[in-house]
């Protein structure tokens, strides 16, 4: 379906779309919900739409809806079935879940830890050429917050687990990004709560 190019008419136009019930509507809506581009920021109805996306098998929606369990945001916080989600994007070739479920298997969120099964989806994620995807993504959601389209704390978490998930998948350019947006505003408290390290930073 062609797609309007003023944000507020096209989140008009996937809202009545999703509530006729089409998973691909309803995920872009609630990315517009998500983000609040062309209409209010709203999580908790993001996080509904998802959900019924999500129940259609939406990839996309899967993705974002164990992003919202796993972090507690528009919906209670429930690390076990952000995993499931993540493992149902996954079996359809996200590799942004992938990447995810291996930082969850490497600190047992929600999972029980294993180095192992870490490793094996990095591996799968970078396979899928997930470095180079997370690594726009973080950058595109960075240009976001510089037009402001976007509410910036939330996007700067945002960009922030997208450029950390791609440096440990090996993106070269990813940890130079970190680094820069580190020099310019306190990452951690835009990320709940982390450490100047990588591997520690929290990405909810």
């Amino acid at each position: 379906m062609g797609v309007p190019q003023d944000s507020r008419e096209a989140a008009r136009f996937y809202g009545l779309a999703a509530e006729q019930g089409l998973a691909t509507a309803q995920s872009k809506f609630a990315l517009c919900l998500m983000k609040g581009q062309g209409v209010a920021h709203n999580l908790a109805d993001a996080a509904r739409f998802f959900r019924l996306a999500a129940e259609q098998g939406d990839a996309l929606a899967q993705y974002w809806m164990g992003f919202l369990s796993e972090c507690g945001k528009g919906t209670r916080r429930n690390p076990a079935e952000a995993v499931r989600l993540y493992h149902a994007a996954a079996a359809q070739k996200s590799s942004w879940a992938l990447a995810q479920l291996g930082v969850l298997y490497e600190k047992g969120r929600g999972v029980a830890k294993s180095e192992a099964a870490a490793a094996e989806h990095f591996a799968t994620a970078s396979e899928l050429g997930g470095a180079a995807s997370l690594f726009a993504s973080g950058v595109r959601h960075l240009d976001e917050i510089r037009v402001r389209s976007a509410p910036e704390s939330f996007t700067l978490q945002l960009a922030v687990r997208f450029l950390v998930l791609a440096s440990r998948l090996g993106h070269a350019d990813a940890l130079e990004k970190l680094a820069s947006i580190s020099s310019q505003r306190e990452v951690a408290s835009a990320c709940c709560m982390g450490c100047s390290a990588t591997r520690e930073l929290r990405l909810c």
